[in-house]
């Protein structure tokens, strides 16, 4: 079969002929319909996960969408979704014609983790593939704000880096979860025209000096009762400074930096709450019960299509910033 493979560190995949998977038992075989590309595709193939350098050669591909060709729980011809928790680390992800997944996870292995589940018909490949990990994980950022206290209901909520797909996600999601007010921060101008389409009521560049001056005016009097924010370092800081008494911000990046000089002031006075999230350490069913939840919510995803050939580009896309997208059809 065809498929994208990462043969070393720091290069993009390149397309290859590779054996077809073989099923072990308690798995699906999937024939492959769309391919998300996500940027933590990057930060693997590039040394600079958490987890450390991938073992070599892998197939990328963190999400998909396809039908399974054989499985033991799931019958010929199910729609599936699935999910690799991170490919390169262990297991091979989806980024190929076909794919094998378990049909019950194993929560225990995180670090090579993987699910399929049932789909309807009635949904999309494309669509199934592209508003996944990036809308439940807008949609989770929410449920983290709530648990650690913003209010998010009539709230002002600043979303940072709005202009990627999960931010672009967010912006919605707030407006659906009952905020008053939406800002969007980011550095694409033509990506930040696009979050007003989709709810902002403000949008702040993220570039050049004045950040910090740039959030506050943005927040008002008031300041932001919650931050979204996926980069850390100084615009984490800058954000921070720019939320109200009791304020939340949940960071889920690094981005700009592994470290922030944060004042602790604003942690006393007026008392402002920091939180964090990061998917790869939800359970199968807590990432299935959100993508389900999520796409009833009508959330919109900007897409472009690309064919497994057009891999090397795509990935060379995904450092970019305020892009479509990007699903690759095998």
């Amino acid at each position: 079969m065809r498929a994208a493979v990462v043969s070393a560190v720091g290069e993009p995949p390149a397309v290859a002929e590779v054996p077809s998977p073989e099923r072990p038992p308690g798995s699906a075989l999937v024939r492959i319909e769309a391919v998300a590309l996500n940027p933590v595709e990057l930060h693997i193939s590039r040394g600079y996960f958490f987890e450390g350098p991938p073992k070599l050669p892998y197939i990328p591909g963190v999400e998909a969408v396809g039908v399974v060709e054989e499985g033991d729980e799931l019958a010929p011809g199910t729609r599936v979704r699935l999910e690799y928790i991170h490919p390169g680390y262990g297991r091979d992800g989806a980024l190929a014609e076909y794919a094998v997944a378990p049909e019950t996870p194993d929560d225990s292995d995180r670090r090579s983790q993987a699910m399929a589940f049932p789909l309807g018909d009635d949904v999309d490949p494309v669509a199934g593939a592209a508003l996944g990990s990036s809308a439940y994980t807008a949609l989770m950022l929410f449920d983290r704000a709530e648990d650690a206290g913003a209010r998010v209901v009539g709230g002002n909520v600043l979303v940072v880096a709005a202009t990627g797909a999960v931010g672009r996600c967010a912006v919605q999601i707030a407006r659906k979860r009952g905020a008053t007010r939406v800002v969007a921060a980011g550095r694409d101008a033509a990506g930040l025209e696009r979050t007003r389409e989709l709810g902002a009521d403000d949008a702040v560049s993220l570039d050049g000096e004045g950040l910090r001056e740039r959030l506050r005016d943005a927040a008002g009097p008031g300041g932001f009762d919650l931050v979204l924010e996926p980069l850390w370092g100084e615009p984490a800081r800058a954000a921070m400074e720019a939320l109200g008494a009791g304020g939340v911000l949940v960071n889920f990046g690094q981005v700009a930096g592994a470290t922030a000089e944060l004042p602790s002031l604003p942690l006393r006075n007026p008392g402002v709450v920091l939180a964090g999230h990061s998917s790869a350490w939800t359970t199968p069913a807590q990432r299935r019960e959100a993508f389900e939840r999520v796409h009833k919510l009508g959330v919109v995803m900007d897409v472009e299509e690309l064919g497994l050939d057009d891999i090397a580009e795509g990935w060379r896309r995904l450092a970019g910033s305020g892009k479509p997208k990007l699903v690759v059809r095998p």
